[in-house]
């Protein structure tokens, strides 16, 4: 019997998808003031989108609660399936603790969480990975290994236009980002072990683009065997020729090649106009 996959809405993975992989999906909640919107189950990305043009109060995140993991985990305990929890890297939210509360629930059941390290399209990647291995009846020790591999592998090199949603919540220093802004420049921001931190800081937006696309075509080790995800906040004609550029320089075969709109858990922190390319192997 496969493992079941169970993992965040940071994923940003859509609900249908979900449903037709089988994945199960464990909303965050998304604030605009004292109204609260479960990501993706209450609040599309359009919708979303519509309330952050609007809306003078800007959003903030918060994390599933334990009793919504509870519920995730229940039928697949009930019916011995093993558990396969992938959540967002614990260095950004404290999702997996409500994960690991809600595990505690099911002493008899096979739950191993595993911490991605990442968030948006590493996540997505690290899920999509498990969910293909699971089908093929990979048992989840197995899994777990591959996903152990691909995380010591994957990176994240994105480029922020508007830098205030990050400092915000909390992503990056208000300090950093002032100067930037002070002296026009633009940051070139890398996700690495669930870190985020400066790669580079250029003067135009294209040229943080081009740094970006360098930066992650130095980290793509076997060309043939690569993951590629290249996501975008409302940027889906940015993110198809970061996309072309990055493919065009790569040379070989990627195994998997993907662009994806992130949504509203993922938007809140980076703000609109935001592209990043995620890579694995």
């Amino acid at each position: 019997m496969p493992a079941a996959i169970v993992t965040d809405s940071t994923s940003d993975i859509e609900p249908e998808r979900a449903r037709t992989l089988g994945i199960e999906v464990v909303p965050l909640f998304i604030l605009f003031g004292e109204r609260s919107y479960r990501d993706y189950v209450d609040l599309s990305r359009a919708q979303f989108y519509e309330k952050l043009a609007r809306e003078k109060v800007l959003p903030i995140t918060s994390q599933p609660t334990a009793s919504m993991f509870e519920e995730a985990f229940a039928k697949h305990a009930a019916a011995g399936e093993d558990i396969l929890c992938i959540t967002i890297a614990q260095t950004l939210s404290g999702t997996i603790n409500a994960a690991r509360a809600a595990a505690q629930k099911f002493p008899d059941a096979r739950i191993e969480l595993f911490d991605s390290q990442t968030a948006a399209g590493g996540l997505g990647l690290q899920v999509l990975r498990a969910v293909e291995m699971a089908g093929g009846g990979v048992p989840t020790s197995q899994i777990i290994a591959q996903l152990t591999r691909d995380r010591e592998l994957q990176r994240l090199y994105a480029v922020a236009p508007d830098l205030s949603h990050l400092v915000r919540t909390g992503r990056i220093g208000r300090a950093r980002a002032a100067f930037g802004t002070l002296m026009k420049l633009v940051p070139v921001l890398r996700l690495r072990d669930g870190v985020v931190e400066a790669e580079a800081t250029v003067r135009t937006l294209r040229r943080a683009q081009e740094v970006m696309i360098d930066a992650s075509l130095r980290e793509v080790g076997d060309r043939n065997s690569a993951r590629v995800m290249v996501m975008h906040t409302q940027a889906p004609d940015l993110a198809q020729r970061v996309l072309e550029a990055f493919l065009a320089q790569l040379g070989g075969n990627p195994k998997f090649v993907e662009i994806l709109e992130a949504g509203p858990a993922i938007a809140t922190h980076a703000g609109a106009g935001a592209v990043g390319i995620f890579t694995a192997g």
